[in-house]
């Protein structure tokens, strides 16, 4: 039973991962929110790669992701959506901890 949810989540991944580049270029997602969620991915896949643990990882994330909104707000980008950046930048997280998931079967 527990091969067959591993398998079915693996589709279902594949299938959200198929569909998502389709989403965002449709105009679902603005392209700022894109870059957002593409760096948080890809830093979240870099820490895993240096071998760095989850908790340290998300610990690791979170200060750089509001480090930079805090940096944006104080640089006079205070009508800029400081909520939806960090959301993006969660969701990219989210989307990377999947691909991990995934590949080692760890999450």
């Amino acid at each position: 039973m527990k091969k067959i949810r591993m398998a079915l989540s693996a589709i279902v991944m594949t299938y959200i991962l198929l569909i998502a580049p389709t989403f965002c270029f449709a105009g679902g997602i603005p392209q700022d929110k894109q870059k957002h969620i593409g760096a948080a991915a890809g830093m979240n896949l870099a820490l895993e790669a240096m071998g760095v643990k989850k908790a340290t990882r998300y610990c690791i994330l979170d200060t750089i992701f509001v480090g930079k909104e805090i940096y944006d707000h104080n640089k006079g980008h205070a009508t800029h959506d400081h909520l939806g950046d960090l959301a993006a930048d969660v969701g990219g997280v989210i989307i990377s901890d999947g691909v991990i998931w995934v590949v080692h079967r760890t999450f």
